[in-house]
């Protein structure tokens, strides 16, 4: 059960309990069960996730677990490194990082309070009269001091200061639901309805005591941390509630019957709102077990391009540009301000430029009628979508121009920060007749170009640069087998019920032994990540990887998928199935099905096949399997990607047969 689980749990059991009291409990004159409901109610909100009473239910003496690879390949997947930029902007991420700020906020918000009750003790302010904790302040200047003395007596002997500093503690880390805030009002409630009712007994007249509450009815309780004698907020409701008439008998019903029932059936329940697939589907997308991580990657900056206007500065270089035949665009001329504002939030450096060190000029005519742009023209396209991606945006600007109709024409310069380019074009001259416009800067950031040729000793490489990629030995599909035959079911995540996708990386080095083995992405704990990574640390040496013939370190990213037995599927392969089912006939996937309506885009020894192709491949003849996904995929492939990229190569020797 992971922290955003049990904290959806704890809130749900929360809002039900209040729910109860609200409508059986509230209008009652039995305080002092009231208060032990409301207590209990967070206690038991808090302890609930963790009871287990599968013992109810009749199990098997022995259970077959079964563990294998995920279905969405069937095969180890080769991890491409990709641009974190690509990656879509995750909101997980930014729940955890609001809760956090705001755990911080009522935490430094708290301890405020407790310095300033602290002061408060020091400096009582004129007809003032509050209790915390073993401690009392009353002013000499208050009317009938014994009977406020008493009542404040009620409040330090019963302890009421724990009630509140119990739910201000829980308020902190459930801040987020209003429930939490009706909680801390309505025991703060109950302790003046238990301190008024001692002390109207003691003064012996309702009426005067009554009177003497709304004497300092103008009064402000100085914390909420403090049960004070006179707040404001709470005067009419303890007038009503002093002469209420006492609750009957019978009602003692509620709390001897019905509250005890609720709670059971509660807890009976509890099983059922642990496994509820659309409470675990929402934590499942709250990182909260790896906060630090969350928030780092909430704060990192969501693009890495920068896209400027440069400065409105023009080469007047009779050589490059024809003054006689180009009429410049004036400096003060703001009629282009919000088209340039537009193209630089909107025109992004293609990542494959960045990625090659892509510069230049590309140049773009079109013909202003009527406030609207036509006729679009790119000159000197730099390639990787350069040319498509200015022509795009222009063609994208839809509002109307407050220029004068005619020609124009401006230069986009596609710069790469604090780097040499490999490659770099320079733009013609606007042609006759065109008027120049500012030139627009677009400025990408990319890592230094390797040297061609060159192999960086600790570099980890990507399967996609490599003339052979690491193996297992005696081949991958006997990898699939040993991962079957070797992973076990731990006992503590069985008794949990606990299933999912666990994702273990690890390098191979050049000496085809197996580092940093560790587990990516989402934890679901009960030692379902333990037992992964304990099962590929003991796993035999692979063949390292070669890049131009030299050993090289490749790192490997492989999903394992865990599932109880009642939700355990063989894999079954028909006609219409992607894949041979004698690549995989002792694999076993849990839960899934393979009848998927789009087909990934396979490529084998380089060249694309029709998914059938696959059929007519014998095991024997495959040297390695890896997968495209997400932004790999769509970047090397475009739109045939979109569902995936599988990449198989053969062994050399089966080729010349």
């Amino acid at each position: 059960m992971s922290w955003a689980h049990y904290l959806l749990q704890v809130n749900i059991y929360l809002v039900v309990f209040f729910c109860f009291y609200k409508l059986l409990l509230d209008k009652e004159t039995y305080f002092i069960l009231n208060r032990i409901y409301l207590i209990g109610s967070g206690l038991l909100s808090l302890t609930i996730p963790f009871l287990r009473f599968e013992w109810l239910a009749t199990q098997p003496v022995a259970q077959r677990m079964y563990t294998g690879v995920d279905q969405l390949s069937g095969f180890v997947s080769q991890v491409s490194i990709v641009d974190q930029s690509s990656e879509k902007f995750n909101w997980g991420n930014l729940v955890v990082a609001i809760y956090v700020s705001g755990i911080i906020f009522f935490i430094i918000r708290f301890i405020y309070q407790l310095k300033a009750v602290n002061k408060m003790f020091y400096n009582v302010n004129s007809g003032a009269a509050f209790s915390f904790l073993n401690r009392k302040a009353i002013a000499e200047d208050v009317p009938e001091p014994e009977t406020i003395h008493l009542h404040e007596e009620i409040h330090i002997k019963q302890k009421h200061t724990i009630d509140v500093i119990f739910f201000e503690l829980l308020a902190i880390f459930t801040w987020f639901n209003p429930i939490i805030y009706a909680y801390k009002y309505t025991v703060k409630n109950i302790h003046e309805f238990l301190a008024d009712e001692a002390a109207a007994n003691f003064q012996g007249d309702k009426e005067t005591y009554s009177l003497l509450l709304l004497s300092q009815a103008f009064g402000a309780r100085p914390s909420d941390l403090t049960n004070g004698f006179f707040t404001k907020s709470l005067i009419k409701k303890r007038i009503f509630m002093l002469h209420k008439q006492r609750s009957k008998k019978t009602a003692m019903l509620k709390y001897g019957l019905f509250v005890p029932l609720f709670a059971l059936t509660l807890i009976l329940s509890s099983a059922t709102i642990r496994k509820n697939n659309r409470l675990i589907e929402v934590a499942e997308h709250i990182p909260l077990n790896d906060i630090k991580a969350a928030v780092t990657e909430t704060i990192e900056p969501l693009r890495i391009l920068n896209i400027e206007i440069a400065p409105r500065v023009y080469n007047t270089n009779p050589k490059i540009f024809n003054t006689a035949k180009n009429n410049l665009i004036s400096n003060s001329n703001k009629a282009w301000d919000g088209f340039y504002n537009f193209l630089g939030n909107t025109i992004k450096y293609p990542k494959e430029a960045m990625n090659k060190q892509i510069e230049g000029d590309v140049r773009i005519n079109f013909k202003v009628e009527t406030g609207k742009i036509q006729d679009v023209n790119v000159v000197g396209d730099l390639g990787y979508q350069t040319k498509q991606e200015v022509k795009q945006s222009v063609l994208a600007f839809t509002k109307e121009l407050p220029a004068d109709d005619g020609n124009y024409s401006f230069i986009t310069a596609f710069k790469l920060t604090q780097l040499t380019s490999k490659e770099e074009a320079i733009a013609n001259e606007a042609p006759n007749g065109y008027n120049e416009l500012p030139k627009l800067v677009v400025r990408g950031y990319a890592t230094p170009a390797k040297k061609e040729g060159v192999i960086e000793e600790n570099i980890v490489y990507s399967h996609v640069s490599m003339s052979s990629p690491p193996s297992y030995p005696g081949g991958i599909q006997k990898f699939y087998h040993w991962l079957a035959n070797t992973i076990k079911y731990p006992s503590m995540a069985t008794d949990n019920r606990v299933q999912g996708t666990i994702y273990i990386s690890f390098t191979v080095e050049k000496d085809g032994t197996l580092t940093d083995i560790k587990a990516d992405g989402r934890k679901l704990g009960y030692g379902l990540e333990e037992e992964a990574t304990r099962v590929v640390k003991v796993s035999k040496r692979w063949n390292p990887g070669l890049l131009n013939g030299r050993p090289v370190r490749v790192k490997y990213n492989i999903p394992i998928k865990f599932a109880m037995p009642n939700e355990t599927a063989k894999l079954k392969l028909t006609s219409s199935e992607p894949y041979n089912a004698s690549l995989a006939t002792s694999i076993k996937l849990k839960g899934s099905n393979l009848n998927q309506e789009s087909n990934p885009l396979y490529i084998i020894d380089g060249e694309k096949q029709d998914h059938l192709a696959i059929n007519n491949l014998k095991p024997e003849t495959i040297e390695s399997i890896s997968i495209l996904k997400d932004g790999s995929a769509n970047s090397l492939y475009g739109i045939e990607g979109k569902n995936g990229v599988i990449l198989i190569t053969t062994k050399k020797e089966s080729l010349t047969k």
